[in-house]
């Protein structure tokens, strides 16, 4: 406003010079002199008084500022004021009401059982020592005065604690994030940001199938409830921006999803009293799309994978056994993967234990199941192998066998078919003492060679049997168990 009063101040000077050194001579033209310098004043005192009334109101602005700052801290100094003591502690507890802003809720840990909240706390109470309107009414005033969060250290605050946490702190980028805002009527809001790590005691016999509930409690730590009370600020809900917790239903999970939560207020004891609780209780539920491609898929499919030696022939050793051990390595491999990214701190058994350790076991009973049947094979190859040592294996053998060695022998026409019989049978038994050191007639020929086959088929008939037995196990286990875990009480 100065540099513009100069401003006028020059430009009336210039143009009083100019109008001087004009020369007239008429009376019309000195007139016109006159009105032109008429009007020029006119502008000048208009000027000047804007000017005067804009530098006023600066001033009264100014002087409204440094006027609220000495209220306030004649307030703080003065003698009846003491910051460690509570407001009005002849009247009862004070009243301080509460609201949370959620703004992340991550680093949810089986292992730990602890979560991580980012969080901003709105606490507000009515201290009656700074009502500013008893004794400064006449001053014009702003109805709420904001101050920065350090403003906290010379008034009297709550001293809240999170109850359930294990470490926390306040933001301090790039200064404290924290405010505090003051009304005339002695009404003081104090917000924080706040970043905690609480802990969440878990039940995992479920895992991966569980519901877990976790709580954050906020209460003071030195004020019992005849002195402190705490308030909800607004609606006893979280589920909307109008309830008194805010931000829950705009949190993304990774591996869980919000089912629903809630806010109420409770106490809880100890020596020296009851204490005023506040508590957000939320449930989450776990997202078992992520284990089902981890763990549960690939668990299905190497038991099936199993079941693929039961369509080789049971003859082809090493693709059977090769098969059966890669399924086992498999198994034990994805087996220690769900052990090392699960949770390790419990000593209980869990669903997913369970589960693996079925599709497991079922592999392995494949494998031992090949090992019967090759029992089955190795019994009928040795009874082959016997049969085989000995050139007559049935009648029709038998017979051609005797005409052949009739021949060789030249025996006479007289000879009587009975009597070469005999004779060769007689011949071959001496063989057969030397090579498995019995006698063996043609019934135990025909007796070893029926064993034989009976062996080959109960090796095959085992395999068929398998072949849907395994699947019928599986289906089985898989139904007790989803019916099990998905009907039981978290």
């Amino acid at each position: 406003m100065c540099s513009e009063l100069r401003v006028h101040r020059y430009l009336f000077a210039s143009y009083v010079l100019q109008v001087y050194k004009q020369r007239s001579t008429t009376i019309m033209t000195r007139f016109r002199i006159l009105v032109r310098l008429f009007r020029a004043i006119l502008l000048f005192g208009f000027a000047i008084k804007f000017s005067r009334c804009a530098g006023a109101r600066s001033w009264k602005q100014a002087q409204g500022s440094t006027a609220y700052g000495s209220i306030v801290g004649s307030l703080i100094n003065s003698k009846s004021y003491q910051k460690y003591i509570r407001p009005d502690i002849e009247n009862g507890p004070v009243n301080v009401n509460v609201a949370l802003s959620v703004t992340s809720l991550d680093k949810i840990s089986d292992s730990d059982m602890v979560y991580t909240i980012t969080f901003t706390l709105y606490q507000s109470w009515i201290d009656s020592r700074l009502n500013i309107t008893k004794r400064f009414a006449n001053l014009p005033l702003p109805q709420v005065l904001t101050m920065a969060g350090s403003f906290s250290d010379k008034i009297w605050v709550p001293d809240t604690y999170i109850v359930n946490s294990e470490k926390s702190f306040i933001h301090d980028v790039t200064s404290k994030n924290g405010l505090i805002q003051l009304d005339r009527q002695g009404t003081v809001t104090y917000v924080l940001r706040i970043t905690s790590k609480v802990s969440c005691p878990m039940k995992l016999r479920k895992y991966p199938l569980d519901k877990q509930v976790c709580k954050f409690r906020l209460a003071s730590w030195s004020f019992t409830d005849k002195d402190l009370k705490y308030n909800l600020n607004k609606k006893d809900s979280c589920d909307n921006e109008e309830g008194a917790v805010a931000g829950m239903e705009d949190l993304v999970l990774q591996m869980f999803t919000m089912d629903r939560c809630s806010v109420y207020l409770s106490s809880h004891s100890s020596a020296l009293g009851n204490y005023s609780e506040l508590v957000l209780e939320f449930k989450l539920k776990r997202n078992i799309f992520f284990f089902g491609l981890q763990t549960y898929i690939p668990s299905i499919f190497l038991v099936i994978l199993s079941w693929v030696s039961f369509w080789i022939n049971h003859t082809s050793v090493p693709a059977r056994v090769c098969l059966g051990v890669t399924s086992m390595l498999a198994m034990t491999t994805l087996m220690v993967g769900v052990y090392s990214t699960g949770p390790r701190s419990i000593s209980y058994v869990k669903a997913i234990d369970i589960y693996v350790c079925s599709c497991f076991i079922l592999v392995f009973a494949a494998l031992l199941q090949y090992i019967l049947v090759h029992g089955y094979s190795r019994k009928a190859e040795k009874l082959k192998k016997t049969s085989s040592k000995h050139p007559i294996t049935a009648v029709g053998d038998w017979e051609k066998t005797i005409l052949l060695n009739a021949n060789k022998e030249k025996c006479s026409a007289n000879e009587s078919k009975i009597d070469l019989h005999l004779r060769l049978n007689k011949k071959d038994s001496s063989i057969r003492k030397e090579t498995f050191g019995k006698d063996m007639n043609l019934e135990q020929i025909k007796e070893n060679d029926n064993l034989v086959e009976v062996w080959f088929r109960r090796a095959e008939k085992f395999d068929e049997r398998c072949r849907w037995v395994f699947p019928l196990l599986f289906v089985v286990i898989n139904v007790i168990y989803w019916c099990i875990y998905l009907n039981m009480a978290d």
